[in-house]
């Protein structure tokens, strides 16, 4: 599949789990399937995911809320690469407004923007 610390482009990533190559939540049947997360956006990744307010945005975060699993995680690392971080899960997923906004007050993100964080955790391989 994917090698711990080994840069990726968004092609490469989608063609070994599908879904749309420009979703930071890429989904394909009805499950995120990948996360593809920009440091300056999200400061706290890989370990927490924070989730704005456009329509497919929340129904991809609240989707990988929902759902079982670990997924790929990778981080931007230029404009053609991102950093493969390894296997996360979802253990918690918060959408009250004064959660999302002290993850806010540490992004670039305004008080109103974020309408959901997720928090990760790493698998380890057994």
């Amino acid at each position: 599949m994917f090698e711990k610390g080994k840069s990726y482009s968004r092609e490469e990533i989608h063609l070994v789990v599908g879904g749309n190559k420009q979703s930071y939540l890429p989904r394909k049947n009805g499950k995120v399937v990948a996360a593809c997360l920009r440091q300056d956006l999200n400061p706290e990744a890989p370990a927490v995911i924070l989730c704005g307010a456009n329509p497919p945005e929340r129904a991809a975060a609240g989707q990988l809320a929902r759902q079982d699993g670990a997924i790929p995680v990778f981080i931007k690392e230029s404009t053609t690469t991102w950093k493969y971080q390894g296997m996360f899960r979802v253990v918690g997923s918060d959408t009250h407004p004064q959660v999302c906004a002290q993850y806010a007050a540490n992004s670039p993100w305004t008080r109103g923007q974020i309408k959901r964080v997720l928090k990760l955790e790493k698998q380890l391989l057994t």
